[in-house]
């Protein structure tokens, strides 16, 4: 018997292929949802600033609450070192907002004090220049990750860390 299609695709014909691509097409929308559900990007890593942010918060409080307990003497020491790990914080906050696109939001917000945070001992020096001592290691190791701006903010932050413990709290154990 004689093939009576003479192509070399045996019974394919441009309208079989036209009425089975109209159907094929009609699939492509549902695909596209299907691909896109299945290959969701993974959530964005947190900003590397975030951390020194909250180190420089924590620090400024650290530091305002030694301020209160300590010797007249070193309050102002301390006061200064409060406010400017404060503007570290304010610093590093916009640069993070900056980066992510967002407008800044330079509102603190002060932390909640518990029962048994206020029934414990003040922090000390030595408490304040452990913390500093700590932010300055910290941001020394992650500035040189960065590039441009960032980097030159963190080394700028970790000199001041640097330069409060060992200029404006030498020791660390001043009236104690």
């Amino acid at each position: 018997m004689l093939n009576p299609d003479p192509s070399p695709f045996g019974g394919l014909t441009r309208r079989r292929v036209l009425v089975a691509g109209g159907r094929g097409l009609a699939l492509f929308p549902l695909l596209g949802a299907a691909s896109t559900a299945c290959g969701t990007n993974p959530p964005p890593e947190p900003d590397p600033l975030e951390q020194q942010a909250e180190l420089a918060r924590h620090d400024s409080e650290l530091a305002a609450a030694a301020a209160k307990a300590a010797p007249p003497a070193l309050a102002p020491a301390l006061t200064e070192v409060a406010a400017e790990r404060g503007r570290h914080a304010t610093a590093l906050t916009e640069e993070i907002a900056r980066v992510a696109g967002k407008p800044s939001a330079t509102t603190t917000t002060a932390s909640p004090t518990t029962t048994s945070a206020a029934a414990a001992p003040p922090p000390t020096v030595a408490d304040v220049v452990a913390a500093l001592r700590s932010s300055a290691d910290s941001a020394t190791k992650l500035a040189p990750t960065l590039a441009g701006y960032r980097a030159g903010l963190l080394g700028s932050i970790a000199a001041s860390c640097v330069t409060a413990y060992t200029v404006a709290l030498p020791s660390g154990k001043a009236g104690q």
